[in-house]
């Protein structure tokens, strides 16, 4: 065992890592860094309060109760917001005694009537139900988030292997009286009332439950959090990310919205646990906050060709998801999983690395890829989605232990100009109001951690 030798005392002590000391009793731990000398002992004792202070929010966050709060409508107007087309819909997050915000659930139903007109006929989008809303903002002394909901159900794909979209069961358990209220899926008649109804999980700590990085204060800490909900434009719509119905023959063609209503809740954390009376402690000093960011999209596409976009974000990115849409249908995302030639994430501008490759120089395929999502997800992703980056999941059940864990870093010493690129066989001109792009969204941590005043 290496040691060394203290100049003060002379005494001979083992090289121990922070996380060694972190492990030792409190009377060890100061007798050890006591033996070092004074500038050593000073970077090393804050090492070692850091690594307590992330054990201590980890324990923290996994033994303490999960609280529910409903968020006001914003300006004061009851807790249920009308679902209006092209509407923003803005409620504050809650003060609370001393609890952290760690995700909110948003609820709706909506009720809306396809028109008969002559033989119309319509498609379910392929982003629906999540494209009722076409982004959602949190606001907290600056942008926290701002994506589109779709990402929502990437991001419980992929919290752990085997695992489905928001508020579904993968091996056909569900239970159908259930589902009704929970996660009543799109349906579709002609000519009479739909009801869509259900539930969205934006989670702030999307690394995992344990986390800590994007929780925000709720006890009137700063400025109160508010989310706004912009709902879709137009319910009808060619665009398969942007709206939730599409036409699909006949004509007359139109969408009345019957009812909708909108509410909210914050899922938050104040320390009460089975354990003791007394809560434990969360606190973000010193600690990175977590943001959702909506990447500069890489638009137009061009068929049989290589089409390259810079990440605009310079973070480090623990999700990197992209949507190809070819536009060739308006309700789904491509045409055919096959229009997708070729793919490559490169840590340069022009491609001449390849952090990821299905099919630029080798003789990978996009199915190649697919069967990589499902061994790493155990199951399927809509065509069209690509995963480049999913930082804390690498074929893990519990994404929460942060084994494996692979981000994309772009900070300082990282990857200046890394790129995705894209060979699609055909793309679409021909549908008014569809535009043939690659929309890229990020879930990164920022470093710089969240502003509270």
């Amino acid at each position: 065992m290496a040691v060394t030798t203290s100049r003060a005392t002379g005494s001979a002590a083992m090289l121990l890592s922070p996380q060694q000391i972190a492990q030792l009793p409190t009377a060890q731990q100061q007798q050890y860094l006591a033996s070092l000398p004074p500038q050593q002992r000073q970077a090393i004792a804050a090492q070692v309060a850091q690594i307590q202070a992330q054990q201590a929010n980890q324990e923290a966050m996994r033994k303490s109760l999960r609280k529910y709060a409903y968020c006001p409508v914003t300006g004061g107007s009851g807790t249920t917001a009308t679902y209006t087309s092209g509407q923003v819909l803005s409620f504050d997050l809650p003060v609370v005694g001393s609890g952290y915000a760690c995700g909110l659930l948003i609820h709706y139903n909506i009720t809306f009537t396809p028109a008969n007109g002559t033989s119309a006929a319509y498609a379910i989008n392929q982003a629906a139900p999540w494209n009722i809303f076409s982004q959602i903002e949190l606001d907290y002394n600056g942008v926290q988030i701002r994506t589109h909901p779709y990402i929502l159900k990437i991001l419980d794909q992929l919290r752990g292997y085997g695992r489905a979209a928001q508020n579904a069961v993968v091996l056909g358990s569900g239970n159908s009286l259930i589902n009704q209220n929970i996660n009543n899926l799109p349906s579709l008649t002609v000519g009479s009332a739909n009801t869509w109804s259900g539930m969205m999980y934006l989670p702030l700590n999307a690394l995992g439950t344990a986390t800590v990085p994007g929780l925000l204060p709720i006890m009137g800490v700063g400025n109160r959090p508010q989310l706004k909900l912009t709902c879709a434009p137009s319910f009808l719509g060619p665009d398969p990310l942007l709206n939730p119905l599409s036409p699909a023959g006949g004509s007359g063609n139109a969408v009345t919205i019957n009812s909708g209503s909108v509410f909210v809740d914050v899922h938050y954390l104040d320390g009460t646990n089975l354990q003791s009376p007394a809560p434990y402690a969360i606190s973000l000093q010193g600690q990175p906050t977590l943001q959702y960011y909506w990447d500069t999209p890489l638009a137009p596409l061009t068929s049989g060709s290589n089409n390259r976009q810079h990440i605009n974000t310079l973070l480090e990115h623990w999700f990197v998801v992209s949507v190809v849409i070819d536009g060739q249908q308006s309700n789904t995302f491509v045409s055919s999983v096959a229009n997708i030639q070729a793919i490559q994430l490169s840590p340069d501008s022009v491609g001449q690395q390849s952090l990821i490759n299905y099919g630029f120089g080798n003789n990978l395929t996009i199915y190649d890829y697919y069967n990589d999502i499902r061994r790493l997800t155990g199951q399927d992703l809509d065509a069209g989605v690509i995963i480049w980056v999913a930082g804390n999941l690498q074929g893990v059940n519990d994404p929460d232990s942060r084994m494996g864990a692979q981000p994309l870093n772009m900070r300082d010493g990282g990857f200046p100009a890394a790129t995705h690129a894209y060979q699609i066989g055909t793309v679409g001109t021909s549908i008014a109001g569809l535009t043939p792009r690659v929309e890229t969204f990020l879930i990164s941590m920022n470093y710089d951690g969240l502003r509270l005043g």
